[in-house]
């Protein structure tokens, strides 16, 4: 594991570990989720807090505005202050990743970025999220993507786990037996 991913964790994981006392970590996760948007929306935004070069307390001071405009509680304006002030800023995609892993853990669900060749409808959606419910024995969340590099099907990835319902994937697997014979 790179140090910018522990670095993430270490971040997401004292920010859940308050948001449990509160009894509040999927709010604290939405607000979290809200600001880091802006932040990667807006190019100033994100200059101002990952520039090394502006004083940390002109950081810490951005962060908690964004924060503030975004709506976020006192808890989330001032973890994401402290994360400019330390120059972790940068790091705010991975921390909002690790911290939705971390309720997601709590709250015994896991997330499948599904790749599709066109969108799927609401009952392709349920059919699937059923089955892997089934297969993985927790609640799923569908992250859909279209991808039109797909000839058909789809590709869904929970954590590691890859099921490759896709006509590519069943075309190279079609390629392989034929040519062992």
């Amino acid at each position: 594991m790179r140090s910018h991913e522990r670095t993430a964790r270490r971040y997401a994981k004292a920010l859940w570990d308050v948001a449990r006392e509160a009894g509040a970590t999927e709010a604290i996760g939405r607000e979290l989720e809200q600001v880091a948007a802006v932040c990667a929306g807006d190019a100033a935004a994100h200059d101002v807090l990952t520039r090394p070069w502006i004083k940390p307390a002109d950081r810490r001071g951005v962060a908690m505005a964004i924060a503030q405009k975004v709506g976020a509680g006192k808890l989330v304006q001032d973890f994401l202050g402290l994360v400019a002030e330390r120059g972790r800023a940068d790091h705010l995609p991975e921390i909002v990743g690790a911290y939705r892993a971390l309720v997601d853990a709590e709250l015994g669900r896991a997330r499948a970025q599904v790749r599709s060749a066109v969108a799927l409808t609401d009952g392709e959606k349920r059919e699937l999220s059923g089955k892997l419910e089934h297969a993985l024995g927790k609640r799923i969340i569908l992250e859909e993507q279209v991808d039109a590099t797909l000839l058909g099907g789809f590709i869904a990835q929970v954590g590691s786990l890859i099921f490759d319902g896709s006509l590519d994937g069943q075309l190279a697997r079609m390629r392989q037996r034929l040519a062992r014979g």
